[in-house]
């Protein structure tokens, strides 16, 4: 059946079969990807909460306290996905309880040293040994139900789903085009070829559309043609010669038959360029089939790069952070491409024509002729619309080669920090605060955000670099979107660095557009956000991982369009 079919539906056979493949394996291998970095991330998040609340708990354990361990449980209130957590003493007796539905009966599991996390049915139970001074005196489970992830996993299916025949239904209209574009002309030659045949007309042409191998078939085609026509009409015309050489005398016989002979020679030369046309339409396929073979190779290709397109997913926290250069980078392009499409340097073609059409007397024409007269004012004026246009070019070269060392320096910088994450160090915390603005600083200028800085001569100390510069960066990130959101006329950035007894204080003021008074007590919590295009999850992540440097986060503010104060507080250690 595959073998029936014509050039044009076997090509586009083996485009949907490639395209198909290739797009589901993708969409498979991506919803992969997003379902284990989703169980990570609940692994994750869950591991903080497990050692927040375990490290709570000790105490209230270490004094069998129920009722404080009780209301440590209750924290997970805040947190709709834990159904059920429990605490173990240290004799795998249960001590304390939470259960968010009391319908719901769930059993304290032990703790296993070997196995901290458990993901099983529509459960992820997660466990943390509780430490008092080195010692293991109990355990914490928290089970947490993971039907949101569920829907969230179905809700990504689908979508992909769609997607996929998005993409299908665009991929098979433009292999359509491409395939008629390659098999138009060689059925227009099927078609002339047989016209020919059938009619025996050998003065129809076809029409040359393209250099490539179906275009030199064409000519080598057409050029045929015209030579069996050629020979077609002497071969007529030594036939009525014969004939007339017949009737008028027989001694013309024996003339006769050699004229028949050579009227055989070239009726064989004629059947013999027959079977060469015919060895021609055959090397079509031969043609048709190499030209499939190319765009196999262009859709392995096209393969490729969508496995590669996949994998660049993993460099999404780098581009977040150049996205606004990369605005500045596509502006800078599109001006470039702006003064390209009006450049005047056209103009000069034309008073090039006018001299050469009078270059047998130009110096008369220049003098003289009313058009020529206007030739020197004319190129003075050029030049000056042409000098204009280098030197704003120039500028704009100018600012898309900073935009591009901007990307090269904050992507250098990320790549500085990313192997340091969870150790301690010696840092000098005003550096860090400089490397958080250079992060941020692209738009500032250009959203009319004024910067002030003041850094107080601070000691070092031995911090996490990377969980201090990620909290840096989203408060002043925060505030940069406060100001871009606001009425107000002077927008103004203030960053501060003071030492207050034992304690470094990073300080972020802002005029933006203030936080309300109903806000202010919400404003840590997780899935809180205000601003479009937020994620509810940076202030309240930022928070934990300020507890987990010994240090915290307040902030300040007077109302809606009054501006903010973030402080972000660490402790002065040398260890």
């Amino acid at each position: 059946m595959i073998r029936n079919m014509s050039i044009k539906n076997k090509l586009l056979l083996v485009f949907i079969i490639l395209t198909t493949m290739v797009l589901a394996t993708a969409f498979i291998i991506m919803i992969s990807i997003n379902i284990k970095n989703s169980k990570d991330n609940i692994a994750s998040v869950m591991d903080v909460v497990g050692s927040i609340i375990a490290d709570r708990c000790a105490a209230s354990l270490a004094f069998s306290d129920v009722e404080s361990a009780n209301g440590n449980l209750r924290t997970l209130s805040s947190y709709n996905s834990v159904v059920y957590a429990c605490i173990r003493t240290r004799d795998n007796q249960v001590f304390s309880e939470y259960n968010l539905n009391v319908d719901q009966v769930f059993r304290c599991e032990g703790f296993s040293a070997d196995e901290n996390n458990r993901f099983r049915n529509q459960y992820f139970d997660s466990f943390k040994p509780i430490m008092l001074e080195g010692e293991a005196i109990g355990s914490l489970q928290i089970k947490v139900s993971l039907d949101a992830y569920n829907e969230e996993v179905v809700g990504a299916i689908n979508v992909s789903v769609i997607v996929f025949a998005v993409l299908m239904l665009i991929s098979i209209y433009i292999m359509i085009r491409i395939t008629n574009l390659i098999t138009n002309p060689i059925a227009s030659l099927k078609d002339l070829a047989n016209e020919v045949t059938e009619k025996e007309d050998y003065s129809l042409r076809m029409k040359e559309k393209a250099d490539d191998e179906v275009g030199v078939l064409i000519t080598t085609f057409n050029n045929m043609l015209e030579q069996i026509e050629i020979r077609d009409r002497d071969l007529l015309k030594e036939k009525e010669n014969a004939e007339r050489a017949a009737l008028s005398s027989k001694r013309y016989a024996k003339e006769t038959e050699l004229i028949n002979a050579d009227l055989e020679s070239e009726i064989t030369e004629r059947v013999r360029i027959e079977e060469e046309l015919h060895q021609l339409n055959e090397t079509l396929e031969e043609k048709v089939y190499e030209r499939t073979r190319e765009l196999k190779e262009m859709n392995e290709k096209i393969g490729d790069i969508s496995r590669s397109a996949g994998m660049a997913e993993v460099a999404n926290g780098v581009l977040h952070n150049v996205g606004n250069v990369l605005n500045s980078v596509n502006v800078s392009a599109s001006m470039l491409r702006e003064l390209a499409r009006k450049t005047k340097a056209h103009n000069l073609s034309r008073v090039v024509k006018m001299l050469k059409e009078n270059k047998s007397n130009i110096g008369e024409y220049i003098s003289s002729d009313s058009k020529g007269k206007q030739i020197p004012d004319f190129l003075s004026l050029l030049d000056g619309q042409l000098d204009e246009e280098r030197r704003t070019m120039f500028k704009e070269l100018d600012e898309l080669s900073n935009s591009i060392d901007h990307i090269k320096n904050v992507v250098s910088m990320q790549q500085s920090y990313a192997g340091s994450y969870g150790v301690r160090e010696q840092i000098h915390l005003p550096d860090l605060v400089e490397d958080a603005i250079k992060i941020n600083m692209e738009g500032m200028a250009r959203r009319g955000i004024r910067l002030i800085k003041k850094y107080e001569d601070v000691p070092l100390v031995y911090l996490d670099k990377h969980k201090v510069l990620q909290i840096i960066i989203n408060i002043i990130s925060n505030a940069k979107h406060a100001l871009t959101d606001s009425d107000n006329a002077e927008k103004i950035l203030q960053l501060f660095v003071v030492q207050r007894n034992k304690e470094l204080v990073v300080e972020v003021k802002d005029t933006g557009i203030g936080i309300s008074e109903e806000d202010l007590a919400h404003l840590f919590e997780y899935g809180f956000k205000k601003r479009r295009g937020g994620h509810g999850y940076g202030l309240h992540h930022s928070g934990i991982v300020a507890n987990e440097l010994g240090g915290k986060i307040t902030v300040e503010s007077e109302g809606l369009g009054k501006g903010a104060i973030f402080r972000l507080i660490l402790p002065v250690t040398n260890e």
